[in-house]
């Protein structure tokens, strides 16, 4: 089996702390980043299978990321969450087909169906 990975993209030092524990509970080798300089740089090295991408960085949005993710491997899985309230996020996020749109706060029962639904193994 493919190893899988996952990549987290937050600025928010905590959130990525917690996912990537997530993830590799369900033995799912993850890095974390935190700008989106950094996952352009790992980008480079690393093809995940997924990327967990939030929208607000001191340098710029994430929606503005997806197309560097996609250009890199169309079938990179996105997962955006965000705590951005304003639709227009959500409605570009989806016109450059991410897989999932997830407003924060989110909970462990969420993250895990996500996982589910996109076939990602489990502990």
């Amino acid at each position: 089996m493919k190893v899988q990975t996952a990549m987290v993209i937050d600025d928010d030092h905590d959130l990525t702390s917690i996912l990537s524990s997530i993830l590799e509970a369900r033995k799912i080798y993850t890095v974390a980043l935190h700008t989106l300089a950094e996952a352009a740089e790992c980008l480079t090295h690393l093809k995940p299978t997924v990327v967990f991408l939030d929208n607000s960085f001191p340098e710029g949005l994430g929606v503005n990321f997806i197309k560097s993710i996609k250009s890199i491997d169309n079938e990179i899985k996105i997962v955006m969450i965000t705590a951005d309230d304003d639709q227009w996020v959500e409605d570009l996020a989806k016109r450059e087909k991410i897989n999932f749109f997830i407003k924060k706060p989110f909970n462990l029962k969420i993250i895990n169906s996500v996982l589910d639904k996109l076939n990602m193994r489990k502990g």
